[in-house]
């Protein structure tokens, strides 16, 4: 380990000594002189016309990136000492919602990172009680971590790395600090941030005083001052050689400011991260960071996403507190595009009560957007009746519908608002195409490419958003249902399934066709929608045949329960 630092440093413990300090405890408030007003300070660089709440200002404020050409995007990773919850996934799923919306529908080119945070008080402590090694059993938990965010279609970070990985790094932020008299070595050869010495600490949370993190500490010198780096105590805890004596590891706070500025430098553009992470975590990473770098500001934007409770809980999902639910759980009841849509439906900055309510009306929600696609699909493919719409009329409402959609996202980016802008020109839609109404009158035409074109807006944006592809279901069953090869080729369940239509087509018009309706061949031809509705094929009756959509059984119950009331 020594073999990380420099062994002038080290060969220099008088160096160390010196910067020693007596222990006097004063209350962070208790300073002589009030610190000035902090105002959030505009970067110099592109305007974007977008809008982003800032906390300290307690408004919304323009977003402007330093280089046109590249958006710094770091995000505080999990501590992995359990199983990830809904309290995690809802800030990841939203993250990435955000970082989507950034990167394809603005066309930024966003950089991201992450850090695995694998060297914890808890993590020790369960390892500890388990009986294991603390590594192997922190790589098991993030190997589970990065699954289940697979399953719930997060993208990966561009770059993502681990705490135990870059001690070099956090040690050589910490010598910095401890030079720059903003931090001080205990007799136990531990190390704390004076927070008395930066005149903006509180400026996330606007506190302007206490800090509730370890109040009781005979060796800080103000109550607010935080652990940059904890002397070891317990001989299995894990452990690095410290230049200024002894073995330790580094405090919480202390490892994402030190990768971030590895990665990222002296500034970034955006920090995410849950909402219980802005204090103290994010206010003593911003205080770290702008003390090293020597800036006033060194996240230009902050974002924090609201927290997860169970509906009629207040308190946030815990482990601790026995109110949480595991990703794996959630996932036998509901899809991860339901679980997204149910984020959607929620600004990122609110809290999100979770709800077999919440939860089925998101999966009615994105059923709505499937069954528009598919009665779309039978519009343009004339298995409806087709007839001439208002065309500038039609034109007018696809126009207003992107102006809408792209402001709703440049307002913060309100999903909420934006899917309400969409589900209403499926509405307008759908009324046009499912109606049987009388040809227009004023600019009379068939309009099925501004249908198309309407249609793919709305798909793209849903894709935008991280929600599977809408249309063309067909391929997604091919692909997760592979059927055996016949003759020498593969069977297409796509004209597997238009075959088994086609066929239930003629008998219902057959059952149809005499003076009396056959209902034993209308109850066959019912038996066989239920058949495929097992198999998640949900059929759709038009008047001049039938079209299928893919849709999970407990979507397609839903559905069918709200239609029969």
């Amino acid at each position: 380990m020594l073999s990380h630092f420099s062994s002038e440093m080290i060969l220099r413990p008088w160096y160390w000594r010196t910067l020693r300090t007596k222990t006097i405890r004063r209350n962070f408030s208790d300073s002589a002189t009030e610190s000035p007003p902090y105002h959030w300070q505009k970067p110099v660089g592109q305007h974007t016309g977008i809008t982003v709440y800032n906390n300290g200002m307690r408004r919304k404020v323009s977003l402007v990136v330093r280089n046109p050409n590249m958006v710094t995007w770091y995000t505080c990773g999990p501590t992995v000492y359990d199983s990830a919850h809904l309290g995690h996934a809802s800030t990841y799923v939203k993250v990435d919602i955000i970082q989507r919306i950034l990167r394809d529908y603005f066309k930024f080119n966003l950089v991201t990172a992450m850090n695995i945070t694998d060297v914890d008080d808890k993590i020790i402590r369960k390892a500890r009680e388990s009986g294991c090694d603390w590594l192997g059993m922190a790589r098991s938990y993030e190997a589970e971590f990065r699954k289940d965010m697979l399953r719930l279609n997060v993208k990966p970070p561009d770059i993502r790395t681990h705490v135990s990985s870059n001690m070099p790094a956090i040690v050589q932020f910490i010598e910095e600090l401890i030079g720059k008299s903003q931090a001080y070595v205990t007799e136990d050869n531990s190390v704390y941030f004076d927070v008395s010495t930066y005149p903006h600490y509180g400026k996330l949370q606007r506190l302007g005083g206490l800090s509730s993190e370890e109040k009781s500490n005979l060796f800080k010198q103000n109550s607010a001052d935080f652990a940059l780096w904890k002397a070891k105590k317990e001989a299995d805890e894990p452990s690095w050689a410290a230049p200024w004596g002894g073995e330790g590891r580094p405090g919480w706070h202390i490892e994402c400011s030190a990768i971030a500025g590895l990665f990222f430098g002296s500034q970034l553009d955006f920090h995410a991260g849950g909402l219980d992470l802005r204090f103290p975590h994010h206010e003593n990473e911003e205080a770290q960071c702008c003390v090293r770098y020597q800036t006033d500001q060194w996240v230009n934007y902050w974002m924090h996403t609201g927290q997860l409770n169970i509906a009629g809980d207040e308190n946030k999902m815990s482990k601790s507190l026995g109110n949480a639910i595991s990703i794996s759980e959630m996932l036998l009841t509901y899809t991860a595009d339901e679980f997204r849509m149910a984020c959607l439906l929620s600004n990122y900055r609110n809290p999100m009560p979770y709800s077999e309510q919440l939860m089925l009306t998101a999966r009615q929600t994105l059923q709505r957007f499937k069954n528009f696609q598919a009665d779309l699909s039978a519009y343009t493919q004339f298995l409806k009746p087709i007839r001439k719409l208002d065309e500038g009329a039609l034109k007018a409402q696809i126009a207003h519908m992107a102006t809408e959609f792209d402001n709703s996202l440049r307002d913060d980016f309100d999903t909420a608002r934006g899917i309400s802008v969409l589900i209403d020109q499926m509405t307008s839609i759908s009324r046009c195409i499912n109606e049987q109404q009388a040809d227009a009158v004023e600019e009379p035409a068939y309009c099925l490419d501004l249908l198309t074109a309407a249609g793919n807006f709305i798909n793209r944006a849903m894709l935008t958003f991280g929600i599977s592809k809408l249309a063309e279901t067909e391929q997604r069953i091919a692909l997760k249902t592979p059927l055996p090869a016949v003759g020498g080729g593969g069977l297409d369940p796509a004209l597997l399934i238009a075959d088994v239509l086609s066929m239930r087509g003629k008998l219902r018009r057959e059952a149809i066709s005499g003076h009396q309706k056959n209902t034993q061949l209308l109850a066959a031809c019912d038996e066989l929608r239920s058949l495929l509705e097992q198999h998640g094929i949900q059929i759709r009756d038009h008047k001049q045949g039938s079209s299928w959509v893919y849709a999970t059984p407990a979507a397609i119950a839903s559905e069918n329960s709200s239609s029969s009331k």
